[in-house]
């Protein structure tokens, strides 16, 4: 046998004796049910389903349940998270779509602490006649929220749209490259490619998380495009439907005060208040809570429970006069 063709034979043994001990040396003493790409690996592969349609990419499976960081994730028959929900409000109550990324799904969130459960449970309270639903997809920008809410959101007939808009909505369209056997089952191959490509951005060979974030916002980064468009036709489509829509702004949680995006944020206000769209910063209902404190693990940076229930409770109030205005016209929500 040709020395060539034994090293291969050598290499490819050794490469399936480390995969054999890896995977359940893996599974069995980091798989703690709180490594981020571990269940970012299970939240794709066990809850999100590829959508060949190209301003959508991915979506949620109807019908899912998985746990992911330590929380019961459910979807109903439409693939939002939460309980099922009629075609339509019941007679007098408004209906409130909540659309976002992985922030609004709730990502390492129990779900009656997600944005959309607890506004509607806080506005409940004050005896308004509400419901809502959440259409927050991990992975998701702009253009895809836009896209999702036109093919399903829409159907179920929402009074308001609150949109919460995260820094990386400005990011473009995943490309989705073919993944191969071990993408989809192996543990210890995931975590080797996300220590890898932390290794790669803590020695400068891609950028860290600051510049990445503002390199976003180059006036002609294609993405940034894609987002300013995305919000008009948004603004648009409320027109259109007649129902008033809001954007929240939810601030990156590593550097609140001084915050690091200031000058983001300026950006995004600056289009959205242009297009005589509400624009709410919710910076100020967590800038003097130690940072930390607000994430669902360290270093995982997505707001946790605590968090989404200090940004909810300063949604409220700037809903209300919403509610006020089709209480008063239309007679609903009162």
């Amino acid at each position: 046998m040709p020395s060539v063709l034994k090293n291969v034979l050598l290499f490819a043994v050794v490469a399936v004796l480390c995969l054999l001990i890896l995977e359940p040396l893996t599974r069995l003493l980091l798989d703690t049910g709180r490594l981020y790409e571990v269940e970012m690996w299970k939240y794709a592969t066990q809850v999100k389903v590829r959508d060949y349609r190209p301003d959508i990419g991915h979506r949620h499976r109807p019908n899912a349940h998985a746990t992911l960081m330590g929380e019961d994730v459910r979807t109903n028959a439409y693939g939002f998270r939460g309980p099922e929900i009629s075609e339509k409000p019941a007679p007098g109550v408004i209906r409130i779509a909540f659309v976002g990324d992985s922030v609004t799904m709730g990502w390492g969130v129990a779900e009656q602490d997600t944005f959309s459960s607890q506004v509607i449970a806080m506005l409940k309270a004050q005896g308004r006649k509400v419901d809502g639903y959440n259409l927050g997809v991990g992975n998701y920008n702009t253009q895809q929220e836009l896209a999702l809410f036109r093919d399903i959101g829409m159907k179920v007939k929402p009074d308001i749209i609150v949109l919460l808009y995260f820094i990386n909505d400005a990011e473009p369209i995943p490309t989705y490259d073919q993944t191969g056997w071990l993408d989809e089952h192996s543990e210890a191959w995931i975590v080797l490619n996300y220590r890898l490509d932390a290794l790669r951005r803590q020695f400068g060979v891609q950028p860290d998380w600051r510049h990445y974030y503002r390199n976003l916002y180059n006036e002609n980064a294609p993405g940034w495009i894609k987002a300013k468009q995305s919000l008009a036709d948004f603004a648009a489509l409320a027109r259109e439907m007649g129902v008033p829509l809001i954007v929240f702004n939810i601030p990156e949680l590593r550097e609140l005060k001084p915050y690091a995006f200031a000058d983001v944020t300026a950006k995004v206000r600056a289009v959205v208040e242009n297009l005589k769209v509400p624009f709410v910063d919710l910076l100020p209902s967590v800038e003097n809570i130690e940072p930390a404190s607000l994430w669902v693990t360290v270093p995982d940076p997505h707001p946790n429970g605590k968090a989404e229930i200090a940004m909810s409770k300063a949604m409220v109030p700037e809903l209300m006069p919403l509610l006020d205005t089709i209480c008063r016209d239309h007679g609903k929500g009162c």
